[in-house]
């Protein structure tokens, strides 16, 4: 019986391993977020009006998940426009707008209270 129970073990090991794995070594490269389901975040800091970090143009493809996290000096809203996504800023408390880019298209991020550009958001497929 133990023979038995030891190839039984084996043989459902093996088809686990050929079934279970889906042609997938874990070992491929890492997909583009929008294939993958992750969102892309992008940092921004902005002191006394002003982009003090992060990129001028954030480009991204259509379908891409974004996640845009800007930290103020002062309390304001954070505005992408064309997606009329906002988030409530408190002073120095990172606040973020996430979104799918389902709209192609160059779009301005903005501080509503100080007028401050954050970024421009590039979606093209």
């Amino acid at each position: 019986m133990r023979r038995i129970g030891g190839i039984c073990g084996i043989t459902v090991a093996a088809l686990l391993a050929v079934t279970g794995c889906s042609g997938s070594t874990g070992t491929e490269p890492a997909q583009n977020p929008a294939q993958s389901g992750g969102t892309r975040t992008v940092k921004f800091s902005i002191t006394e009006g002003k982009r003090t970090a992060g990129p001028e143009e954030v480009a991204v493809r259509t379908g891409e998940n974004v996640a845009l996290e800007v930290t103020s000096d002062q309390a304001d809203e954070l505005h992408v426009h064309g997606y009329d996504k906002a988030a409530q800023l408190a002073p120095g408390v990172p606040g973020t707008v996430a979104f799918t880019a389902n709209i192609d298209g160059i779009f301005e991020v903005e501080l509503h209270k100080s007028g401050a550009a954050v970024t421009k958001l590039r979606v093209s497929g």
